[in-house]
């Protein structure tokens, strides 16, 4: 984390200011923006810096209700093009927090790192296997080149375990992020990939085919967590604690906002149609990482024989001391869209972002 200098940076996720009809709407009309758990101005002066491959439902939540600025947080989100940059960063101590798959700190702690999932950000990642035109079973995709982020870690364990199952020897080639996949897809560098939201419904409109769900394969399928490096000063460690209580006060003002309210919100952030959807379903209703879902993930690991060497359990990578004690209490007041499109007059439902 690094300090930063007055004025504070405000970059939050998108980085838009309020407008002058921002300015009036009324504390009501904010819906649940004061957050009594957490301490106003608890981070002034510090920035959290942060990788995700697309930005958490959570996120996107708290920037839009001010949550980050009432806790006087600063969050450097930016996307990230693979995992292993996420792992580089996390190690040289220029990132603070990874948006990820939990499956990758197996591997990234056998790797030498001291890392630990201290949230989830999902209840379950939304996963498909998607090929070009021309392939229309997962029969089709064996000895076809099936893109990954990495080889032994991440959701290539879930592309490796469905095509396994099905009998398919695919060619694995390391891509990169979800957004490099979806590339080599459509680039024609790749025959298949697993996609998610939103990019699941851009290779829909391409024209690229859906083979499996690997959601309907694996229901305890966990979402993305939140990782951190396990060895901080007290300071970093209160840092990240208020912050994951505002992704907590977040989750919990997401139960208040119709569904509408929170297709439109993810949509605005460009998330297309179905995609919006399907996010906001498996948005968390908690920031508790679900045991069930890491055993399910240690289970696959077993089965492919990839479990590492000298492996001592989950308690080596998952660590619930950061998590907040008790809810932070919020207003229960209706969420209103009318709020949020005058908070960002210039965005539109079909803006691109650079993390697409």
């Amino acid at each position: 984390m690094e300090a930063v200098p007055a004025p504070r940076r405000r970059h939050g996720v998108d980085d838009h200011r309020p407008g002058p009809a921002a300015e009036r709407c009324s504390r009501a009309e904010r819906g649940p923006a004061a957050v009594a758990g957490i301490p106003p101005g608890h981070g002034v002066g510090v920035t959290i810096r942060q990788l995700f491959f697309v930005p958490p439902v959570p996120l996107l939540v708290a920037e839009e209700l001010g949550l980050l600025a009432a806790a006087g947080l600063d969050i450097e989100s930016r996307p990230t093009r693979s995992s292993a940059e996420q792992l580089a960063g996390l190690r040289s101590d220029t990132v603070d927090v990874a948006v990820t798959a939990m499956d990758n700190v197996f591997v990234w702690n056998h790797l030498g790192a001291d890392l630990r999932i201290v949230a989830q950000v999902e209840q379950t990642t939304v996963l498909s296997v998607y090929a070009s035109p021309d392939h229309r079973t997962l029969a089709d995709l064996d000895g076809a080149t099936f893109a990954v982020d990495a080889l032994t870690n991440g959701f290539a364990i879930v592309a490796r375990t469905l095509l396994a199952r099905a009998g398919v020897s695919a060619r694995y080639v390391e891509t990169g992020g979800v957004k490099e996949r979806f590339d080599a897809l459509l680039g024609g560098r790749a025959d298949a990939t697993l996609l998610g939201p939103p990019l699941d419904a851009l290779a829909d409109q391409a024209g690229m085919v859906r083979l499996a769900s690997a959601n309907e394969a694996f229901p305890a399928l966990p979402g993305q967590g939140v990782v951190v490096r396990a060895r901080r000063s007290p300071h970093e460690t209160a840092e990240l604690r208020a912050y994951l209580e505002v992704l907590r006060a977040a989750v919990m003002a997401t139960e208040s906002m119709t569904v509408a309210d929170g297709i439109a919100l993810l949509e605005r952030h460009g998330f297309p149609g179905r995609s919006a959807a399907d996010a906001w379903r498996t948005r968390p209703r908690s920031i508790a990482v679900d045991a069930a879902g890491l055993s399910l993930v240690e289970a696959l690991r077993a089965q492919l024989d990839l479990l590492p060497l000298g492996y001592a359990g989950l308690d080596g990578i998952l660590d619930a001391s950061l998590a907040p004690a008790r809810a932070p209490q919020i207003r229960s007041v209706p969420y209103r869209i009318s709020c949020l499109n005058a908070r960002h007059p210039r965005a539109t439902l079909n803006e691109e972002k650079e993390w697409m």
